[in-house]
This record gives C-alpha cells, sequence and structure tokens, in this order.
C-alpha cells in the first residue's frame, strides 16, 4: 500500500507569516487563491483543526472531499451523525490513520495542524501575500527548512501575491 501523500496548502502573508484574524482570513478574497484550493483539494481527503472547522467553515464542511477534524473537546454534531464526509478525531495521528487510504490528504489550518504537520508533509502548496496584515494566527516559521528538507519546484507571480509550490527533498 502507497504511503498517502501529506500536502500543506495555506495563504500567508509574506512579512509576518499571519493566517487569519478573528477566525477569517485578515485579507479580502482573492477569487484566483479560492479556485486554486478547489481544485486541487476536491476528491482528497482534508485535516483541519477545530477552529477552522468553526470559523471558516461556520461548522459545515467542504463538500467533495473527506472531511477530518481534529479537536479533544468538541462531540460530534448531531445533524452530522450519518456523513460520510466528516469525522472527527482527537489527534492528528488519529487523523492521518483515518485518511490512509487516500492518495492526498491537505492540511488546511489552523496554525496549530500546521504547526504539528510541518515537517511530515511531502508537499507545501502556498500562497503568499505580499501586503502586511494584522492579526491573531500564524503560519509556523518554515523558512529555515528551505533549502534542506524542501526546495521551491514551482512559483507563480501575481499582482499582489504568488502561488509557491515546495516539495520534500529526497535524500
Amino acid at each position: 500500500m502507497k504511503e498517502v501523500e501529506i500536502i500543506i496548502i495555506a495563504a500567508l502573508a509574506r512579512t509576518n507569516r499571519v493566517i487569519g484574524k478573528n477566525g477569517k482570513l485578515p485579507w479580502p478574497s482573492i477569487p484566483e487563491d479560492s479556485e486554486r484550493f478547489t481544485k486541487l483539494t476536491i476528491g482528497h481527503a482534508v485535516i483541519m483543526g477545530r477552529k477552522t472547522w468553526e470559523f471558516d467553515l461556520e461548522k459545515g464542511y467542504l463538500t467533495d472531499r473527506f472531511n477530518v477534524v481534529v479537536s479533544r473537546d468538541v462531540p460530534f454534531p448531531e445533524h452530522f451523525q450519518d456523513s460520510k464526509d466528516l469525522i472527527f478525531v482527537n489527534s492528528v495521528s488519529d487523523a492521518l490513520l483515518a485518511v490512509k487510504d487516500f492518495e492526498k490528504v491537505y492540511i488546511v489550518g489552523g496554525a496549530g495542524i500546521y504547526s504539528q504537520t510541518l515537517r511530515l508533509a511531502h508537499k507545501w502548496e502556498l500562497t503568499i501575500i505580499n501586503d502586511e496584515y494584522e492579526g491573531d494566527t500564524f503560519f509556523p516559521e518554515y523558512k529555515f527548512l528551505i533549502g534542506d528538507t524542501f526546495v521551491l519546484t514551482n512559483l507563480e507571480e501575481r499582482s499582489g501575491y504568488s502561488f509557491e509550490t515546495y516539495n520534500r527533498i529526497v535524500h
């Protein structure tokens, strides 16, 4: 059986790595980024933390994807009891076990889940926002891993942001 490919997908400010403010993105919507997110994640598993599920998805789930929510203390909501596309687990390791039969799993946030999976990932799909934004949630420090553990394999510059793909270096 092939190992599931773990991919971190995130949008963050270039200068301070901010990813959120009061449970939402701190910048105006970027339609191309939303389209890219959907295109990459559709048909695959996604892992997220409780706050991402509560605030970003407003206690729903991403359709056409297998959603795994990591939470120590959220009981499974009754109206999702019969859902085949949403489960709740207590740890990142349990989440990774739950998606072991998928080809790819995307880590979609938040900060705590990114921190726990940054070094486990095979790939990072980052949208880097050029402007500086204030926020209360930050992507983990990652640049120290570039060159030794990860390498930039694709860069697509846009006005005000860029799409950057990093792959794990196989030694």
